[in-house]
């Protein structure tokens, strides 16, 4: 398990190093800001995707279920009254699941990403922001 996890985040590292521009204009006090902070953006990167993943996709299946299910209720009946909500959820929500499921995978990746570099640890880096995408 540590093994793995070192690898990965030494695999993250050397890619970052090597895709990432190197700004030669930038005065020293930033270049040591970044360097220093370089750990940080690491640990908030790995805690992003470990952490902010399974939320993402608890939050995505939610949605979809209710949206595939409301969806659903509406051809059949109306989602007001309830035996077209019960019949549309036998489908609605393996269908939710399904989808919300690779919705959240990629979203949970994608925040803890793209958040981890200017907002380390923010919720936004965990899928707790407002905005799930």
């Amino acid at each position: 398990m540590k093994k793995s996890a070192i690898s990965v985040l030494s695999l993250v590292a050397l890619t970052a190093s090597v895709c990432l521009p190197a700004f030669a204009d930038q005065d020293y006090t930033t270049m040591a800001k970044n360097t220093a902070m370089f750990p940080v953006r690491t640990l908030a990167l790995g805690t992003g995707v470990v952490v902010g993943t399974p939320i993402a996709v608890v939050r995505r299946v939610s949605n979809r279920c209710i949206e595939y299910t409301g969806n659903m209720a509406d051809k059949i009946g109306g989602k007001k009254s309830l035996p077209p909500v019960l019949f549309a959820s036998l489908l609605g929500v393996p269908i939710g699941i399904v989808s919300g499921s690779a919705e959240g995978i990629y979203y949970g990746g994608k925040n803890a990403i793209t958040n981890c570099v200017e907002h380390p640890f923010s919720k936004d880096s965990f899928s707790l922001g407002s905005e799930l995408e």
